[in-house]
């Protein structure tokens, strides 16, 4: 059944079911293509909490590109072998395959993302800094309240998209496209296929004095962040704009062991 959804769900794009593009850094490549176009605004528009209610076509072409990159990874998510012992994606899965048998186009909305994967990764509470050159954005929390609603930015995301004339003025600024450009950072960061591509092939998952087989190993005790047996270390994740210091988990279940088998 796995098979035949993720078939589905690349059937949007036109793809086949191959190759995992977060444990490729395809879904990385494009992440890294946006938060390039994002800083090139920082020329124009200092990176400052003063100017986030500053709009422009510009900020509504990063915010409609980069949701519909993060609703493409949820649902690439509901396939992902990282997931496969989590009852709650089996419960989606099974959901999935039900309403498609009646309606081959229907496919889950942030409602099902957030009820799936907010108590997995609890992105609800999760923190990134965000700060360019000489300025300082401050602290974001893209997905918070993710359990009860959809994020702050996901709304307007939408109302640009499709119905960018109207409402470039109100929802095209600063604030939501860089929260969504978080939240799409957050899923990279946090995703397992995506986590393990990024230890080993790139430079942005570190911590000082462990190899990266033993970032690996110690990242993969748990979905949210470290275990608590390497509260010693801080492991962190960080690009020009971002940066996330992976929580501690008091209880890591080891739940992704096989997948990196």
């Amino acid at each position: 059944m796995q098979s035949d959804l993720c078939r589905k769900i690349n059937a949007i794009d036109g793809c086949e079911c191959m190759l995992d593009p977060f444990e490729t850094g395809k879904a990385w490549f494009m992440y890294s293509k946006l938060e390039r176009d994002f800083l090139d605004t920082a020329s124009y528009v200092a990176l400052d909490i003063a100017h986030s209610k500053v709009w422009s076509e510009r900020f509504g072409e990063l915010l409609t590109r980069t949701g519909d990159l993060v609703d493409s990874s949820f649902r690439l998510m509901i396939t992902s072998k990282s997931l496969d012992g989590e009852s709650i994606v089996q419960t989606l899965r099974a959901k999935m395959a039900t309403e498609q048998n009646k309606n081959a186009n229907w496919f889950p909305d942030i409602r099902d993302f957030g009820e799936t994967f907010d108590p997995i990764f609890q992105l609800s509470s999760l923190e990134v800094e965000a700060g360019y050159g000489l300025t300082s954005y401050g602290k974001l929390h893209p997905f918070m309240d993710f359990n009860k609603q959809s994020p702050s930015w996901w709304k307007p995301y939408n109302k640009v998209k499709h119905e960018i004339f109207e409402e470039m003025e109100n929802e095209a600024t600063l604030e939501n496209s860089i929260n969504a450009l978080a939240a799409f950072f957050i899923l990279n960061i946090l995703h397992k296929e995506s986590q393990r591509y990024l230890v080993r092939k790139t430079d942005v998952i570190v911590t000082e004095f462990l190899q990266r087989r033993y970032i690996e190993q110690s990242l993969n005790a748990s979905f949210i962040g470290s275990p608590n047996n390497m509260q010693a270390f801080e492991f962190v994740a960080r690009t020009a704009l971002f940066t996330h210091v992976f929580r501690v988990d008091p209880d890591p279940k080891k739940r992704v062991d096989s997948f990196l088998i």
